[in-house]
């Protein structure tokens, strides 16, 4: 039978919609609160309303017929014969006890509202991860689909469609351009305002490597990075994008955000969506529209070594045309696609699942770099015996100042991945010598004079960009998105905001300067440009690409919480990823310098990651104390003392793995599973002296372990752990007498700083590990301290002050290390019990709260 539209009830939504317009626009905000109909009231919204249905039928008897009559007191029927004006009347009686819908907005009063998708009762139900199940805990036998959640999601802006000419008017003489962003639905604490859920957006979105295909998880609604029942494998994740029109707004503003303000954002334009773009006449009133998604990646990791080994007066063997060509460039479907998956929907991008690294081949050989011994002689060039591409114009430190504050320099110019393996070896006959295996790999190193292998792999930047022709004409601008194709993910449930925020409001003040040595910011707090030297036109002083606004809307006053079963998780927005660069994570920065008065201006630069990239995430892992990116922080899997550019200096351990994900100890079926591949440390006795045996820093090559890398294990530590584990470590740190605000007295700020870090980095983590409170050393030690430790997490931690490190005479991919001092810990908030060597049992609560 015919659809049949509420042409009444659309009508008068507009007249309500003008008065609200009229009144708002007076107090300067309101223009772009929302959209009413369009004088073409007679439109045909019957493809859009039929994508809808079809979505209803589905889900209908799968449980949420029920669960939304449930929760709008019998207001909301999805099978009714009317859809249309069903899903546009009043409900007056929506329950936000309903589990899933404690966060739905209190202005939201119907199934769908015109262009506010955070007012439709039903985006809200289908797009939130809260809402899984009814009123009594039986969760819903089926979810929707990105394609069903994209169809509601069309629909709520096609109700109601504005012309161009009423979208420019509300524009109100500021810029208006098409423009397209990572959109992503997001409960209360996650959202812009953090008062309710809100469809939230960035012009930067990222998506991940893998090995597997994608697999999108509908309950959570998001994509899901591992198989368990395979833990050495990723999966890609991709990222959906979509296009808008959209409005510069200079400033910040109660309305559209940014998350997370900073100082100078009150000078900064951003682009702030408040129509969304797609194709056919349902979009803007008078117009057939063909909008399409467009992505362009590439990785040009091996060009930029190559045109670098030029600047630097280095021995090079390829340049030219042929630094055009596969592997110098990888580029679009080589890493990524727009799926045609229909389960997706439009404009997700989808990464290629490939191996991990590659060997590089070119012309039918092996493709090979000349390493240049007056380059890797230097010490300075060398990082645990990757050679390092020194950013131009980094600062010598001054004299005497460890290096913890040159490492978190942000200043730097990188010109080519950061890090480039160098111990593949290839002979003159065509085999590879493997110089991890060789005792005089050091020497070959400094020497030189030989070819070493290329790897690639699958990162990558880009954009997505849009192409409309009925409007290319008739806007001020049009800007792409930029995209990255990062790293695999091995802390999904933990984010960089979570990271940041609580460190500026949760950590106690006298121990927050010293936590790391540099801010844990988010990349949606980085004020940066897309990567200029892309060939799309990102500019640098469009520096708000990576913040993340909302449409405007009127600031609510009330603040909501969800009450469905949320937790934190990556979205592949840039709030997720860390705003720090050395040289990065999902991507690292380059730095463009032309004016002598003017501050340095940064971009985003994947070609400045390691190549590959684990040779990134080696360095990253170990030296975890001052690059506090949510990420492995494998410091004590390695020898205290590190080997960073020519000197020996130490980190201390920050965010401890436990003794199972770094394969110091056994799971219960005895078998490990390190994160990397790599076995932590084991106590050993040497002679009368105990000693600790590491894997040797210089000798784990990544590379030559591709297959053994798991998240299986960090997967599973939630924000609450990863917090708690920090903390842990400083109430330890604590009870050894390091107390930050005697450091800052004694040597003031910011020397104070690098002064805890070496003062903590004396001792090293031989054990870490999660107790329950019937754990019979936790016992004996309250027995023997008269203290017993309460709260929901147990810490056991065991650390040594280190001496001098020797080679294993048996082995040189051990390194020994002698044990000066030991200590025994347990550990709940603040309160620790510890033991010295073979002393009592005490109990500290120094550590401030």
């Amino acid at each position: 039978m015919p659809r049949v539209i509420d042409l009444g009830s659309c009508q008068m939504s507009w007249t309500k919609t003008r008065r609200a317009f009229i009144r708002e626009t007076a107090l300067g905000f309101g223009a772009f609160v929302a959209f009413g109909a369009s004088s073409a009231t007679a439109h045909n919204a019957s493809s859009l309303i039929e994508n809808v249905s079809s979505a209803c039928r589905r889900l209908a008897p799968l449980g949420w017929r029920q669960l939304l009559l449930d929760a709008t007191a019998g207001g909301l029927d999805i099978t009714s014969n009317d859809l249309a004006a069903e899903l546009t009347k009043d409900l007056p009686q929506i329950d936000r006890s309903f589990p899933g819908f404690g966060d739905f907005t209190l202005a939201g009063r119907r199934a769908v509202e015109a262009g506010r998708p955070e007012r439709s009762l039903l985006y809200h139900a289908l797009a939130s991860p809260t809402v899984v199940a009814d009123r009594n805990g039986g969760e819903l036998r089926g979810f929707p689909t990105l394609a069903e959640i994209e169809a509601v999601e069309n629909y709520v802006y096609g109700l109601s469609p504005p012309s161009l000419d009423e979208v420019r008017q509300r524009a109100n003489g500021q810029p208006l351009g098409m423009v397209v962003f990572a959109p992503q639905y997001q409960s209360a604490p996650m959202s812009v305002h953090s008062r309710h859920a809100e469809l939230c957006f960035s012009r930067t979105g990222i998506t991940r490597l893998g090995t597997l295909p994608p697999l999108y998880d509908a309950r959570a609604r998001n994509f899901v990075s591992l198989d368990d029942a395979r833990p050495f494998d990723f999966r890609v994740t991709p990222r959906r994008f979509s296009a808008y029109l959209a409005v510069q707004m200079r400033g910040t503003s109660e309305t559209f955000g940014p998350q997370d303000r900073l100082p100078g954002d009150k000078d900064l334009a951003f682009w702030v969506p408040v129509h969304k773009l797609f194709s056919g006449r349902e979009c803007i009133a008078g117009l057939d529209l063909r909008v399409e998604l467009k992505r362009d990646l590439r990785n040009d990791g091996l060009a930029q070594f190559h045109r670098f080994l030029d600047l630097a007066g280095l021995k090079n063997n390829w340049r030219g045309e042929d630094l055009e060509n596969f592997p110098f460039v990888i580029k679009d479907a080589m890493i990524g696609s727009l799926s045609e998956r229909p389960d997706f929907g439009d404009g997700v991008l989808e990464p290629r699942p490939n191996t991990l690294i590659t060997q590089a081949q070119y012309q039918g050989r092996m493709l090979t770099f000349p390493v240049d011994g007056r380059y890797t002689s230097d010490p300075e060039n060398l990082q645990l015996a990757a050679m390092q591409v020194l950013p131009l114009g980094t600062p010598n430190p001054p004299p005497g100042e460890p290096r913890y504050m040159l490492d978190t320099y942000q200043d730097t110019q990188r010109p080519a991945p950061e890090y480039i393996n160098i111990r593949h070896r290839v002979l003159p006959n065509g085999q590879i010598d493997n110089l991890n295996l060789r005792p005089d790999m050091d020497d070959i190193i400094a020497r030189g004079g030989y070819e070493a292998l290329h790897y690639f792999d699958g990162v990558g930047d880009g954009w997505v960009e849009v192409d409309c022709p009925q409007l290319a004409d008739r806007v001020d601008a049009i800007h792409p998105a930029y995209c990255t194709v990062g790293l695999p993910d091995f802390f999904p449930k933990v984010t960089q905001r979570d990271l940041m925020v609580w460190w500026r409001t949760k950590v106690p003040e006298p121990i927050r300067d010293a936590l790391w040595a540099i801010q844990p910011l988010a990349l949606s707090q980085t004020r940066i440009a897309g990567n200029i030297t892309l060939p799309v036109g990102f500019s640098l002083d469009d520096t708000t690409i990576t913040a993340i606004v909302t449409q405007p809307t009127e600031a609510a006053q009330t603040s909501q919480q969800p009450n469905g079963p949320w937790t934190v998780q990556k979205t592949g927005l840039p709030d997720g990823s860390p705003g720090l660069f050395d040289p990065g994570w999902e991507t690292s920065q380059g730095v463009y310098y032309n004016d002598p008065n003017r501050p340095l201006q940064k971009f985003m630069a994947g070609y400045a990651l390691g190549s590959p990239f684990i040779e990134d995430a080696k360095l990253c892992a170990a030296l975890g104390a001052y690059w506090p990116g949510v990420a492995p922080d494998s410091t004590r899997t390695f020898v205290p003392d590190k080997r960073i550019g020519g000197e020996f200096y130490p980190y201390p351990t920050i965010a401890p793995l436990t003794d199972q994900e770094i394969g110091s100890a056994p799971l219960e079926d005895g078998s490990y599973l390190p994160w990397d591949g790599v076995r932590g440390p084991t106590l050993r006795a040497a002679g009368s002296a105990p000693v600790v045996a590491y894997a040797n820093a210089n000798r784990v090559d990544y590379i030559d372990m591709v297959g053994t890398m798991t998240a299986a294990l960090t997967s599973r530590v939630d924000t609450p752990e990863y917090q708690a584990r920090i903390m842990a470590m400083q109430a330890v740190y604590w009870a050894l007498g390091i107390h930050d605000p005697d450091f800052v007295a004694r040597f003031g700020k910011p020397a104070a700083t690098y002064k805890v870090l070496q003062a903590k980095a004396a001792w090293a983590v031989l054990s870490f590990q999660v107790v329950r409170a019937d754990d019979p050393g936790l016992q004996a030690a309250e027995k023997a301290a008269a203290q017993q430790l309460a709260g929901p997490r147990r810490y056991a931690i065991h650390v040594y002050r280190w001496g001098k490190e020797t080679p294993d005479p048996l082995d040189i991919h051990i390194s020994l290390v002698e044990v000066l001092e030991q200590g025994r810990a347990y550990v709940s908030g603040n309160t620790v019990l510890i033991q010295r060597d073979n002393g009592p049992w005490l109990t500290d609560n120094s550590m401030p709260t």
